[in-house]
Parts: C-alpha cells; structure tokens; sequence
C-alpha cells in the first residue's frame, strides 16, 4: 500500500507542476493593450475632441472613472462624453456623432450653403450638448430647415436609426404618417446621402411615404431620380404616380443598357492601387481583391455583374470626384464570389459599398473594406440603406 501511495501522490504534484506551468505560461502572454479606466487613458484624438468643447463641460472629464464592462474604447468614450457634457438622455444616433462623422452639410438643391445659418456645416456634437443640457435643438439649430415636428422626431428616432444622417430623413418621413416602420425604411435609404435641406429630396421622402415600397426599389429610384434632375433640372415629382415613375425607371435602364454612351471613356481614377490580400490558411485560406474601375465598359460591366446601376457614375468618374472600386473574393481557391461595389470620395470618404442587387455588405466584406481603409488612409463613410 505504501508504494501505490507515494506513486499517487507523486502523480498528483506532477500534474499540479504541469498546471501551474500553464498558468505561468498564460500570465507572461502578450494580452494587448491596457483597456481605458481615466480620462488620460485615452488617445489624443479623443483629448481633442473634448477639448474642443470644453467650455460646454458639466463636469471635468479628468474626474471620470470607467464603471461599463465593454472594453471598447469608443463605448467607454461615449460614456466619458455623458459624464462631462450630459445632464439629460440624447438619442444614440447624436451621441455616434462623438464617434463617427460630426459635421452635417446643409446644402439647398443649388449645392450651396444654406442662407441665414450661424454655423456651416452643422457641428452635430454642439447639438449633442445643446440637447443633453435642456436647450431647444428647433430654436438654436433646426427650425430653418426642420419643422418642430421633424425635429421632434429627429430626437426620438428609434435605435434602428445608426446616424444623423438616417435621422433626419426618418424625422422627414414620420412627420408625414403614423407608420413608424414605414419611417425607418425611408430613414435608411440612399436618402441620407443627401442634404435634409434639399427641396427635391424632401418631396422624394414624402413621395415614398404616400408609395411604399421595398428598401431596394426606393434606393433604385433614388437613382433614377438623380439621373433626372442632372438631365433635366426641372424634373419634379409632384403630380407623378408610382406606377409611372417605375414605367420611366424601366425605360431609363434600357436606354442606360443601349446607349453606346455607356460604354467608352477612360479616366486616370484615383492614385491608389488595386491591392490583394490574402487571409486565413491552408484549407480556409481566401483571397480579397479590390480593384479600381477606370473605364466606362468596365463599369457597365460591373453593373451588369452586380445588377445595379452604377455606370450612372460614369461621368463623376470621368470629372474625377469620386472612383469606384470592386472587391471580390476567390474562396475556395479556384472559386470566384461576387463581393461589393464601393463608391471614393476625392476626399478618401468610402461612402457607398453595395452587392449584388444593391444589397447591404457581408460582415466579411465590411472588415474587409475598412482594413483597406485603414491601410491607405481612407475614411469610412458607408451608411446602411
């Protein structure tokens, strides 16, 4: 019995050294960087953001310590911005100001800058504060361009609503129907990529509110609208049913499909390059391919491919005020997958990535596109539709 004793026992310290060899193994790891618990934790980027307001601070942002489990550094900036700036809830969509694209343009159908407005663009983090400290967003900063009803919709969209950019063109639709649902479809639709201030666009909103529709057949004529007032600056929408907009939307692709003016043309694009990247290994190895468009056959083609209409850029393209990219995968090896069509600002904005039939992004393609971003200096700008 004493043998078989001392062999246990010298079997069970053996694996207590084996444990605490894992332990010790685990703690010397590399666990990344130190999550953010003060005001100081933060990048200067984010310094500066509070910086630039300070003046508006109920308390100081040094005093904040983090109390939220996430250890995400934009969620715990978020709240470092409440705890300086708020004394009253803002809805998300303002508070992602702090975070994503803090400036609104507000353009009539002109292009130009509003008249009479104190500050353009609009600084969406100010009305953040406006709002959180009981100020009155339709007084101080709408009411040339939202009514009260819009604003208060603004204020209150729901949380399908990501960005104020969606917001405005949500609060346009609610004020027009009961219909909330209905809302936040138009809310996300290509309609965010125009200014609220614009006349035309606004009557598009309120056309979509009295014909509803599918999300993808309103950003199609959302396209065709844009094609018609570019060819003719009177075209309007008053009057018009939604059957005969889709008769002359069906016309416009067929001559778009005949036209020889489709195709032709060449640009010298942007000065970036086409780029490869490949992820994963072995057997789940893939590939990302992002490739510039810099012909007027080629973006037919991509159109034709992805079943949208982006050879309606062809002449932006050509002006050099955006370039158009296509990013496909080949996974497996051998095997080529439709990917995304992305739209590039000259400023380096990414402001519109779509699939096939225009539909949203993959997450795949999303973290795909934004590590391209992030490797040539460009800015996402995306927004659901």
């Amino acid at each position: 019995m004493g043998k078989k004793l001392k062999t246990r026992e010298e079997r069970r310290r053996s694996a207590e050294r084996a444990i605490c060899a894992v332990l010790e193994a685990h703690s010397k790891r590399d666990v990344g960087p130190r999550a953010v618990e003060r005001y100081d934790d933060f990048k200067a980027e984010y310094h500066s953001k509070i910086k630039a307001l300070l003046g508006y601070a109920l308390r100081a942002p040094e005093d904040w310590r983090c109390a939220i489990k996430s250890r995400l550094s934009d969620r715990r900036f978020i709240e470092l911005v409440r705890f300086t700036f708020a004394r009253y809830a803002v809805p998300q969509h303002l508070e992602r100001a702090w975070i994503d694209e803090p400036h609104y343009e507000l353009v009539g159908d002109d292009g130009r800058p509003l008249a009479g407005l104190d500050r353009t663009p609009a600084d969406l983090r100010a009305w953040y504060i406006l709002v959180t400290q009981g100020g009155s967003l339709y007084k101080d900063a709408t009411q040339k361009f939202l009514s009260k009803a819009e604003t208060h919709h603004f204020l209150t969209a729901p949380r399908e609503i990501v960005s104020a950019r969606n917001a405005f063109w949500y609060a346009v639709a609610r004020a027009q129907t009961d219909d909330r649902h209905l809302s936040v479809r138009v809310g996300t639709t290509r309609l965010a990529g125009y200014s609220v201030a614009q006349p035309f666009w606004r009557d598009a909103a309120r056309f979509f509110v009295r014909n509803p529709a599918s999300i993808t057949e309103m950003n199609d004529l959302i396209d065709f609208f844009r094609a018609a007032k570019e060819e003719d600056g009177d075209f309007s929408l008053k009057g018009r049913s939604l059957e005969a907009l889709r008769r002359r939307m069906e016309e416009w692709h067929r001559a778009l499909r005949k036209q020889q003016t489709v195709g032709g043309g060449a640009w010298s694009g942007s000065p970036l390059p086409d780029v490869d990247y490949e992820v994963g290994s072995d057997r789940k190895k893939a590939i990302w391919r992002f490739r510039q468009i810099k012909t007027g056959n080629d973006l037919f083609r991509e159109g034709q491919r992805m079943h949208h209409c982006v050879i309606t850029y062809k002449g932006r393209c050509l002006s050099g005020d955006i370039s158009i990219w296509s990013l496909a995968s080949e996974y497996p090896i051998g095997s080529q997958n439709r990917g995304v069509t992305m739209e590039v600002r000259k400023d380096g904005a990414i402001v519109q990535c779509r699939g096939f039939a225009n539909r949203l992004p993959y997450g795949n393609e999303v973290t795909m596109a934004k590590r391209w971003a992030r490797d040539h200096g460009l800015a996402w700008r995306a927004l659901p539709a």
